[in-house]
């Protein structure tokens, strides 16, 4: 969030005030990586060709893994809905690039979901439901659970950020998104972070 009198490169950094909670064991982080070259990035290319029908990788590829579970995404999201009825945010958006890695990061997106449905029914209200049943207005006491894809959230928070208060995502679509907000606020050295 924003602190008075602190330079900042948007005209209302005032605007945006969010916590991002950003998953941080799995992902392009977890490390799982083979370089280009080796024995091991061979066979990972040869069974990844057999298992994925019509799926060529170029062989002198460097092979990263993105694992992403329902373990690690449900935590994070509990974990994040916890933090917005305990400080009675509006909010809670799931961030991620599902319409493109449908396995991992729309996992995350379906699973979050799961779990707010599942844990928190008598307190969230999706998005969906939202426009659904209520017409866009908030019934009483309820938090809104919505989905953006990564890329439009980047928009999101410079354009619409008083639209957002706490988001959940994985790590590394919430390593790019907590510094550019950082960013709008004055810089890396005034967004604290937590692990």
């Amino acid at each position: 969030r924003y602190f008075k009198g602190v330079p900042s490169p948007v005209v209302a950094p005032e605007k945006l005030d969010v916590v991002i909670f950003r998953e941080n064991t799995e992902d392009v982080y977890s490390g799982i990586e083979f370089a280009s070259g080796t024995p091991e990035v061979k066979k990972l290319i040869e069974v990844i060709e057999s298992i994925a029908e019509g799926k060529k990788i170029r062989p002198d590829s460097g092979i990263g893994i993105k694992p992403i579970s329902k373990t690690g995404s449900q935590r994070l999201v509990r974990r994040a809905v916890e933090y917005a009825i305990s400080r009675g945010k509006s909010s809670v958006t799931l961030v991620h690039k599902g319409n493109i890695m449908k396995f991992t990061e729309g996992a995350f997106r379906d699973w979050g979901y799961q779990l707010a449905e599942e844990e928190f029914a008598a307190k969230t209200i999706s998005e969906e439901k939202l426009w659904d049943e209520h017409d866009g207005k908030v019934p009483s006491g309820k938090i809104v659970i919505k989905d953006r894809i990564a890329d439009s959230m980047f928009q999101q928070v410079l354009t619409r950020p008083d639209e957002y208060s706490v988001l959940a995502t994985t790590n590394l679509n919430g390593d790019y998104l907590s510094d550019a907000c950082a960013a709008q606020v004055g810089g890396l050295g005034i967004a604290p972070g937590a692990n």
